[in-house]
């Protein structure tokens, strides 16, 4: 059955020609479907019978335009400003060449992921196989489900001084997606993201995906590559709207003292639109006599910090992507906003 569909909208030709096993040219059936242009801007429907198929072996198409003195267009390829104004993940890069170096059978030692040398530990694998097996493998609440939250409620409390409740915790796929949907959740155009230096490649390239500038400060080995209040005060401005603190920090491992981060937050305190986005992924691979402090754990910093903490680096789970995004419940709200348009949630948040 050939089909054919006048309208004044279209003008287009498309061919199907169908080739069956075992039968020879002669045997060949063929149709046509066809969208032809009209002066009349009514819809006509015609059709005529052709040769009965027989069991289909190939199918193969031909589109092209059917139009006297029409010059194709091309197609516009542009991109988004935001997505030009961004640079690629180098880390990804390099860990990408890494791994196909090591295919190809070269040996190489790779440095350039933030990744343990040890499996993820026993228990935790036997608890995901117990999961799948238990039938968890179906879709969660957006933010992880109660127990989740819970249970990193607890971590907080017992292990960093905080004090949290569920409806403050967004578990996310790694706590680099925690780390996204919180600067885009506060930072507006124009606003600037204070990053101490070195930097994890990653922070000034988000900053820029919320069109937000973002502002390096460096830091001295003499110092140990630890931010000077001093410095920090001398660049904060209005358009100041978040300081990215990593502690440990990467790539240098050095450790925020907590007198330093005081400091730091008497600073902070002096600005109303200051917030300080506290990245801790690292907290547990720390060497004596050095000790982690949680930024929201210092008087008056609750309100202004929002935490990011996940289980890669502490369990070896960088494969899981489990992350999660600790803070006020305004700020975690708008950012479970943001998530609920990203991805689906993974039945793995059960854990």
């Amino acid at each position: 059955m050939a089909t054919y569909l006048q309208s004044p909208a279209t003008t287009a030709v498309l061919r199907i020609r169908r080739r069956f096993a075992g039968l020879g040219p002669g045997s060949e059936s063929s149709g046509s479907i066809s969208f032809h242009s009209h002066q009349s801007h009514g819809l006509s429907l015609k059709s005529c019978d052709t040769t009965t198929p027989a069991p289909l072996s190939r199918i193969s198409a031909v589109s092209k335009a059917e139009s006297s003195g029409f010059d194709q267009m091309e197609v516009d390829i542009s991109l988004s400003p935001r997505v030009n104004s961004v640079k690629p993940s180098k880390t990804v890069a390099i860990t990408d060449q890494a791994t196909a170096l090591a295919q190809a059978g070269v040996p190489v030692i790779r440095l350039a992921a933030g990744e343990p040398d040890f499996d993820t530990p026993a228990v935790i694998a036997q608890a995901g196989i117990n999961a799948i097996r238990e039938g968890y493998t179906r879709y969660t609440p957006n933010a992880g489900t109660i127990e989740l939250r819970s249970a990193i409620c607890n971590k907080l409390k017992e292990e960093n001084g905080i004090l949290y409740t569920p409806d403050q915790i967004l578990v996310s796929n790694g706590a680099k997606q925690s780390i996204l949907q919180a600067v885009l959740a506060v930072c507006s155009p124009g606003d600037e993201v204070i990053i101490p230096a070195p930097y994890w490649v990653s922070y000034p390239e988000i900053a820029r995906l919320a069109d937000a500038t973002p502002v390096i400060l460096p830091t001295l080995i003499s110092e140990n590559f630890l931010l000077d209040p001093e410095h920090l005060e001398s660049k904060l401005s209005e358009k100041s709207r978040l300081l990215i603190l990593c502690s440990p920090s990467n790539p240098t491992g050095s450790v925020y003292p907590k007198k330093l981060l005081e400091e730091i937050a008497q600073v902070v305190a002096k600005h109303p639109r200051l917030l300080v986005l506290s990245d801790e992924i690292y907290e547990h691979i720390i060497y004596s006599p050095a000790t982690h402090t949680s930024f929201a754990s210092l008087p008056g910093m609750w309100e202004r910090t929002l935490t990011v903490n996940g289980f890669s680096k502490s369990f070896a789970m960088t494969g899981w992507r489990l992350g999660y995004l600790a803070g006020p419940k305004h700020f975690v709200s708008a950012c479970n906003k943001l998530q609920s348009q990203v991805n689906n949630i993974n039945s793995k948040w059960h854990l």
